[in-house]
């Protein structure tokens, strides 16, 4: 797998740079598949994931290889992440994370794993 490094000087921008994008140029560093560049906030939305999403299988997570993670603050707003390693790779206005899951969950509900 390639090193993630190249990723952790991201910088957050609300409109230019953000999860989304974020998670879709992690995603196809790891995987080649560039799916996730697609990703806006209407298929983003639980239920809207089927187009995107073909060809991938929900699994449980978190996962050791890539896996797309929808999830949603505590806010309920949506936000796209990359498990890898178990860790969560997620971009939001602090800058790049790459931490444990137990870290994340105080922060993201309704996580969904796919692969």
């Amino acid at each position: 797998m390639p090193s993630i490094d190249c990723l952790l000087d991201r910088e957050y921008d609300e409109e230019a740079y953000n999860c989304r994008h974020f998670a879709g140029e992690a995603w196809e560093l790891l995987t080649g598949d560039s799916r996730l560049r697609e990703v806006n906030e209407r298929n983003m939305r639980p239920g809207a994931t089927a187009a995107l999403f073909r060809g991938l299988k929900r699994v449980v997570g978190p996962t050791e290889a890539p896996s797309i993670v929808l999830m949603d603050n505590l806010k309920g707003e949506p936000h796209v992440g990359i498990c890898y390693r178990r860790r969560l790779l997620h971009l939001n206005c602090e800058g790049p994370q790459f931490v444990l899951f137990d870290a994340a969950l105080p922060l993201y509900r309704n996580l969904r794993f796919w692969a």
